[in-house]
């Protein structure tokens, strides 16, 4: 059985590797080695309390995986138990991260719009289950059924973006919905799950009419003047914001600065440090901002018209890890990748938030929550009966040589890419799965159109990356990337 992420990776000609959450720009290779050859890379041990192995883990994936500055909180039931910054909010002046920087959160705001939504509901100001034609004027007739609850959970039927957006464009927030009025609906609303964006910038113009007055400020005075987050904001590109971080992204020769948008997107607005979102934590169990009722109603999946659950609450992702509720959300802009990962059943969370793109916030995250609280350390996908063991041996080689040799014998290519290989495409890939690899598993296998396709699973010890290859009949690399 593949995973959501192996079904949405498309292999494309000279190895380029796509996935829905980020682009890998790496060139196919192979090796052909004895069979007897494996790893011999020096160990990377992660040791003592859960403190000592966060911070270890921390270090060593920031310097694995080229993240500048990263600022994580662990609490319990609102309480710190550690937090700690590491790296540069600002790689050209040398500027440390804090607990005072501030970071773009991405789409991890969404929490604060549902939030904003939640708190006019309280008030009797609005209804989830009224429909949006309640208090928006001049929508589109295939609009009329949608409710507020389904702007919530992205069961809407709205298209995911507007298809003229331009992060260099600014425009009103009317301007930015109505660019999508002449468009069909995905599918009925209610009837299925699709995530979108376009959904709260609806829910903004409707905190705007409800509460007659401009969103940003009403959930700046509502929500976070409430829970003392006096650095959590919408993003500006003009205004001064104290101890802003800078984001980057990895380049070939280290880091460049990453593309700043100047259009204000309702779905990601916010900045905020790691200090405020650990007040934003601790409201969550405080109860004096949201009632019980308003968060069962955001930490519940939603249900969907034929009776089946849609993977998301009111502005939370939720499912489940070793079958304890995992209520989460993660967010990612231009050079900037954050995460928030709470466990009711524990009163427990783990925010991480990072100044580089390519950071898999997420995964730092779940695996720190493992760290401290063992019974949600997530398990490794099963491995499938290797029934190749040829294939097996090709994928070995083809992983020592990197991390090796950061070469290739271009006979184990197919034609159109060996053609087109040099050495230097080896260094990006070879970079990325140095360490000591404890195992190498298959865990996914597909076929299709003559081409086979695996997924092995890297384990470090202390994290894992997914390699995925493709061979043709001939037993061929057609294509390959990684999943980390």
């Amino acid at each position: 059985m593949f995973s959501k992420a192996f079904l949405k990776t498309q292999f494309l000609p000279l190895g380029y590797i796509r996935n829905m959450k980020k682009t890998l720009l790496i060139f196919a290779m192979a090796v052909s080695l004895a069979p007897g050859c494996f790893l011999t890379v020096l160990a990377q041990g992660i040791t003592g309390s859960p403190g000592e192995k966060t911070g270890q883990y921390i270090r060593l994936m920031m310097s694995k995986k080229h993240i500048p500055g990263l600022s994580v909180a662990i609490l319990k039931e609102g309480k710190i138990l550690k937090m700690q910054s590491y790296g540069l909010a600002n790689i050209e002046t040398g500027t440390a991260v804090t607990s005072q920087t501030v970071y773009k959160l991405g789409s991890l705001s969404k929490q604060f719009i549902a939030a904003a939504v939640m708190l006019l509901e309280q008030c009797g100001k609005l209804h989830l289950d009224s429909p949006v034609s309640a208090y928006l004027d001049s929508l589109p007739q295939t609009w009329q059924s949608i409710t507020v609850q389904n702007l919530l959970s992205h069961t809407s039927g709205l298209i995911r973006d507007a298809p003229d957006f331009d992060p260099l464009k600014v425009r009103t927030l009317n301007e930015d919905i109505q660019a999508i009025y002449h468009l069909p609906l995905d599918f009925p609303p209610g009837t299925q799950w699709d995530y979108s964006n376009m959904n709260y910038y609806v829910l903004a113009a409707i905190i705007e009419k409800v509460a007659d007055t401009n969103w940003v400020g009403w959930i700046r005075k509502h929500v976070f003047e409430p829970c003392g987050m006096s650095q959590t904001r919408a993003y500006s590109i003009s205004d001064i914001i104290p101890n802003r971080a800078d984001g980057y992204e990895k380049a070939s020769a280290g880091w460049k600065n990453a593309d700043i948008w100047l259009a204000l997107r309702p779905s990601g607005a916010f900045v905020s440090s790691i200090t405020d979102l650990a007040k934003w934590d601790r409201m969550l169990y405080s109860g004096t901002l949201l009632t019980a009722s308003s968060k069962k109603q955001m930490w519940a999946a939603s249900k969907l018209k034929d009776g089946t659950n849609a993977p998301y609450g009111l502005g939370w992702f939720i499912d489940s890890v070793n079958t304890h509720l995992r209520v989460h959300h993660d967010g990612g802009v231009p050079g900037f990748r954050s995460d928030f990962e709470h466990y009711p059943d524990y009163g427990f969370s783990v925010i991480v938030l990072t100044n580089v793109g390519s950071a898999n916030a997420e995964r730092i995250a779940q695996n720190v929550a493992g760290f401290y609280m063992p019974v949600l350390k997530p398990l490794p996908a099963p491995a499938l009966p290797d029934t190749e063991p040829g294939i097996t041996t090709k994928v070995k080689n083809f992983i020592y040589t990197l991390q090796h040799q950061s070469a290739i014998d271009t006979s184990t290519l197919a034609g159109n890419i060996a053609k087109d290989y040099t050495k230097a495409h080896t260094s990006a890939l070879a970079g990325a799965i140095d360490g000591k690899i404890n195992s190498i598993t298959l865990i996914a296998r597909r076929e299709r159109n003559g081409r086979r396709t695996y997924r092995y699973r890297l384990d470090y010890g202390y994290d894992y990356i997914d390699l995925v290859i493709q061979f043709d009949p001939a037993d061929k690399i057609v294509g390959y990337g990684i999943d980390d």
